[in-house]
């Protein structure tokens, strides 16, 4: 199982755990660039992140299988259904498995 660790703020983790916010967002930044994707040897993180934002190249994703979100004591881990950009957006939606059962 590999990790995802993200800090979160209590409202958000609040509508996570209540099964109403299924996708976090994270900024396509440099630092989520290089947290998220796998860079091939020779390119630059800006560089990537710029390929992705102009179309011309698909993100690889490193394969995360759960998040875990960190908010002052609370610690919650969820499974990742999926990460993805949207073209157009400087975003990375990862998808959450917080569905609760019927």
């Amino acid at each position: 199982m590999k990790q995802l660790h993200c800090a979160i703020k209590r409202e958000y983790l609040d509508l996570i755990k209540a099964g109403t916010k299924n996708t976090e967002f994270r900024d396509m930044s440099g630092y989520w660039v290089r947290k998220l994707c796998n860079i091939p040897e020779g390119v630059s993180p800006d560089d990537y992140r710029s390929d992705i934002i102009s179309g011309k190249r698909e993100p690889e994703f490193k394969d995360y299988t759960h998040i875990v979100f960190h908010c002052e004591q609370d610690v919650y881990t969820l499974p990742i259904l999926g990460i993805r950009t949207y073209k157009g957006h400087k975003l990375f939606a990862i998808a959450l498995d917080n569905k609760k059962d019927k």
